[in-house]
């Protein structure tokens, strides 16, 4: 869109002045009306179309079958996340749309920053460039419907200067079919559908959405769960009613949950042999993003099936663990720096209220706030995983 007006807004805005910020925003409105004023062909009202919309017509590309010129062609049509892809040929795009009992025009809607149309044709395409089994693609769905839901805030997720990542969580009786990992290595490599899924994900935010890194994805650092973050919750090893039948879903059915992830805390403990041993651990690991002035709306904490043995034994349901992880994971307001301190007032001001309460700050604002999952294999080691802001867990039926 050579033609296209843009104006460009110095970042950040979230955490500046207010007189300042009312200046930037006259001096942008101002710059507006001189962008559109000087392009004829936009104060006329025309309209352009962007890479990622298009208007629904079949368009085929003819590449090399070698790999590696493949690839290359790939990466130079900014299709790939840098790692290898498998060609979207139309046999393989049309096997997997089969699975979804669905017209392959069929479209879940706008995908933002850049509004492109996710049809099952598009995320099929992109399910097969990364590695799907066709078994996989109704799962790749769900996670897709799921980061559309408004709950979710896809556009700040996808443009945001922090590192968040779309995670998936599965449950139900697909994680044996498809052999989705919850056991050991559970948030690590070596699992095709976990790799893939996640993977597939990513692509269809990046190639439909537009989130392209370093133009509207504008992730300051990032972080490896951009490339691919899927698991399956460990049912079997779990004394809770798994992760889909709280949040209301059918315990029998197969559900994906979507939240975000912006990194993944070892919560290590192999000494503590009671319920209030490890929730001092997990308080303690939850606190670690405070200082920086990092805030969240929810979090999930990743129990292994050693932890949750020693919840379950001291009578812990889910609930009691959320209550008492809410009153402990907490920061003193003077371990936090002044600016940051007046940043979280604005943001977080229930625990700025003069009160006569202790002058504190909690990992969270209300305990149905905090997630719990168990999965992994054999040994004492947790994870905590802090989201984003605005950013709400969002669960689909596959």
């Amino acid at each position: 869109m050579a033609d296209l007006p843009l104006v460009k807004v110095p970042h950040p805005v979230g955490s500046i002045a207010l007189d300042r910020l009312r200046s930037l925003a006259e001096s942008t409105v101002d710059a507006i009306a001189t962008q559109l004023l000087r392009n004829s062909k936009f104060a006329a009202g025309a309209t352009a179309i962007n890479r990622t919309n298009g208007d629904g017509s079949d368009s085929l590309v003819t590449v090399s079958s070698e790999p590696v010129e493949l690839f290359s062609e790939m990466i130079e049509r900014g299709w790939s996340d840098g790692l290898p892809v498998l060609p979207p040929t139309r046999a393989a795009v049309e096997k997997m749309v089969a699975t979804s009992g669905l017209d392959s025009h069929f479209s879940l809607g706008a995908m933002p920053p850049l509004n492109g149309r996710a049809t099952l044709e598009k995320l099929a395409a992109n399910a097969v460039m990364a590695g799907c089994l066709p078994e996989y693609f109704p799962l790749v769905l769900a996670a897709t419907k799921g980061v559309l839901l408004p709950g979710f805030n896809l556009d700040g997720v996808q443009t945001t200067t922090g590192n968040v990542a779309p995670m998936i969580i599965v449950n139900g009786p697909c994680r044996q079919r498809m052999k989705i990992n919850s056991g050991a290595n559970v948030l690590g490599p070596g699992w095709r559908a976990n790799a893939t899924i996640g993977r597939a994900l990513r692509l269809i935010m990046t190639n439909i959405g537009g989130a392209i890194p370093g133009q509207f994805d504008k992730s300051t650092v990032g972080q490896p769960a951009k490339y691919t973050f899927c698991f399956g919750e460990n049912e079997e090893a779990s004394p809770w009613q798994p992760l889909h039948a709280e949040r209301g879903l059918d315990m029998n059915g197969d559900t994906v949950s979507v939240t975000g992830c912006s990194g993944v805390y070892s919560a290590v403990d192999m000494a503590s042999q009671t319920a209030k041993g490890l929730l001092k651990t997990f308080a303690l690991t939850m606190t670690g993003g405070l200082a920086s002035g990092v805030t969240t709306t929810e979090v999930l904490i990743v129990i292994c099936p050693e932890h949750a043995a020693i919840f379950a034994a001291g009578g812990y349901s889910k609930d009691a663990i959320r209550q008492e992880l809410f009153a402990m994971a907490r920061l003193p307001h003077e371990k936090i720096s002044d600016e940051n301190l007046e940043l979280l007032s604005k943001r977080r001001p229930r625990w700025f209220q003069k009160n006569g309460a202790a002058r504190e700050i909690g990992a969270v604002d209300r305990p149905e706030d905090i997630w719990l999952v168990v999965a992994g294999g054999a040994g004492a080691k947790s994870a905590y995983v802090p989201g984003r802001t605005g950013t709400h867990m969002q669960t689909v039926a596959v």
